[in-house]
């Protein structure tokens, strides 16, 4: 199998690796929410992991799984607002910033939500020529809620919220009425889990 982009000029070579990896995060997210399902596991290697506020790390597979079987339970939506990439040979790093739409009924409430976030990706370019993901962590910056019909009361409490760590204390609040598990220590603006995540991913580039 010859070598992606044989016979290419680099700068050229650079922009169709930037051009495929940005295409490819775009992607994500339209098929995340379209319920393209098996499109969607594509996205990834096959033994890729990803890690957001209600799953994971875990596989992509049951992140796949697990979307598909709540499907249609609430709205969402993701932009994918743009992407900074830096790579190395077969491997890219890049960050994502994200909005996380939300619309749905909380404790008989219309409310609608909003989560800025970013994706932390380690990609890889492997045998077939394609980028694909290898891992994702979102790191959560900030959320906020609101009643869809304005004039409505928010059905939250003010002492409901405290102790949430506040990039993401609304959709931590919301994921866990509805049975879900969300940890107190997710990555977040200037966090050492976001260091830790940004040590390890320039560690990985430089291997």
């Amino acid at each position: 199998m010859s070598e992606p982009h044989a016979g290419m000029p680099r700068d050229a070579a650079e922009d169709a690796d930037l051009t495929a990896v940005r295409r490819l995060i775009e992607a994500w997210g339209f098929r995340r929410d379209a319920g393209e399902w098996e499109a969607l596991a594509d996205t990834f290697h096959p033994e890729g992991s990803i890690a957001v506020s209600w799953y994971g790390p875990g596989p992509f597979a049951g992140f796949v799984a697990a979307c598909r079987a709540n499907r249609g339970k609430t709205f969402s939506k993701h932009a994918m607002c743009g992407s900074r990439v830096t790579f190395r040979g077969p491997r890219a790093v890049a960050e994502t910033d994200v909005l996380l739409f939300m619309r749905g009924a909380v404790q008989g409430v219309e409310v609608v939500g909003q989560t800025n976030m970013r994706f932390l990706d380690r990609i890889e370019r492997r045998g077939d020529g394609a980028w694909r993901i290898l891992d994702r962590t979102a790191i959560y910056d900030h959320d906020m809620m609101a009643p869809a019909i304005s004039g409505t009361a928010l059905p939250v409490a003010p002492d409901a919220l405290t102790g949430l760590p506040p990039g993401y204390r609304f959709l931590a609040w919301r994921l866990r009425l509805a049975g879900r598990t969300v940890p107190d220590d997710l990555p977040t603006p200037g966090s050492k889990a976001e260091a830790t995540l940004r040590r390890e991913a320039a560690a990985w580039l430089a291997a």
